[in-house]
């Protein structure tokens, strides 16, 4: 739990830095809040090279954009949520390059039939899996990545709204995950 007094601390930095510019006055909000952000952000992204850079772009966001922030009390909130939308972020690109990555190779036929072999045992060991997840899961996250809808999409077409979109694909694309390393 934070003490009233670190609260009142991260105020006045917040504002200092606002009003001022004062690196010093950053320098000690990235102190603060360095290793529960990094900590944070591993947990998402499960790549603590990943997170490491993550962590830093999210501060370096924060400094730029601080200045917009209206309540000095919610940094660490603000802060927080900037670095899990990078991680949001940063995991779309992976899987975008994954799935660009493997069309390539459908595409150009230069892989083997070892390759080929192994490439198929992957979409059938996928298919398996998706399998498992509830119809609603499979849906949502079909709709995402196959079909390339936008959160806003899937809400018109499911009646739910989009933090609940968004927590049931985390959860789904971790199962999915879970299951591939088994």
């Amino acid at each position: 739990m934070i003490s009233t007094q670190a609260l009142k601390k991260e105020e006045i930095l917040v504002i200092s830095y606002q009003s001022t510019k004062c690196n010093k006055a950053f320098g000690e909000l990235y102190e603060m809040f360095y290793g529960q952000l990094f900590d944070y952000v591993c947990k998402i992204a499960n790549n603590s090279d990943d997170a490491f850079d993550i962590t830093q772009e999210a501060f370096i966001k924060a400094a730029k954009e601080l200045h917009n922030l209206k309540v000095p009390i919610t940094f660490r909130f603000w802060l927080f949520r900037i670095a899990k939308h990078m991680c949001m972020k940063n995991y779309r690109k992976i899987a975008k390059q994954a799935y660009d990555s493997y069309e390539e190779d459908c595409v150009s036929q230069d892989y083997s039939t070892t390759e080929a072999i192994a490439k198929d045992e992957l979409l059938e060991r996928m298919s398996m899996i998706l399998a498992t997840l509830s119809q609603e899961e499979q849906d949502l996250l079909l709709a995402k990545y196959r079909d390339g809808k936008s959160i806003k999409e899937i809400m018109d077409s499911t009646n739910l709204g989009s933090s609940a979109i968004k927590m049931k694909l985390m959860r789904a694309k971790t199962k999915v995950a879970e299951r591939l390393r088994v």
